[in-house]
């Protein structure tokens, strides 16, 4: 059963800025096969929307959105997107 199963996760810089993989896209990837619906954000869409197509093509869910996480009122509007798409967010867990 993969551990992530119908839990929600955004993961910042999901995108990568040059081809290869970058921590975010990996994470956001892992995430996905691991069964988590990911909200994927980086502040170049098209990155985010990349990383979104990769998981789609696994059969993973994944909605990209831009977001500069250095701007809070952008962060604010990620996690209301976030949450009208996905009714929620997990938190994290240590």
């Amino acid at each position: 059963m993969p551990r992530l199963k119908d839990k929600v996760a955004i993961v910042a810089g999901a995108g990568s800025i040059a081809p290869g993989w970058s921590n975010g896209k990996a994470t956001a990837v892992l995430f996905a096969r691991e069964g988590a619906k990911v909200f994927a954000v980086d502040r170049d869409l098209a990155a985010a929307q990349e990383t979104q197509t990769i998981i789609a093509g696994e059969g993973g869910e994944c909605i990209a959105h831009r977001c500069d996480v250095s701007i809070a009122s952008e962060v604010d509007a990620m996690v209301t997107a976030c949450i009208a798409v996905y009714g929620r967010v997990e938190r994290a867990v240590q």
